[in-house]
């Protein structure tokens, strides 16, 4: 069974994505964020994993469906 990263975009749509990669490039951190298509917005939007202990299960429900 994959795993599964519940997350949020810049623009505030929670959405689950089955890869979250936590790349580097050389020494440095590309940081938390990640560009991913939001299926809110549908637009590549900085996204970063959600606070699953802020959410709502209303919110959680949404975020595993998408």
């Amino acid at each position: 069974m994959e795993q599964r990263t519940v997350v949020r975009c810049a623009e505030g749509h929670v959405f689950s994505t089955a890869a979250f990669p936590m790349q580097q490039l050389q020494a440095g951190r590309l940081g938390p964020g990640r560009l991913l298509r939001c299926p809110g917005c549908g637009r590549l939007r900085n996204s970063v994993p959600a606070d699953v202990s802020e959410l709502s299960a209303a919110q959680l429900g949404r975020g595993a469906r998408r």
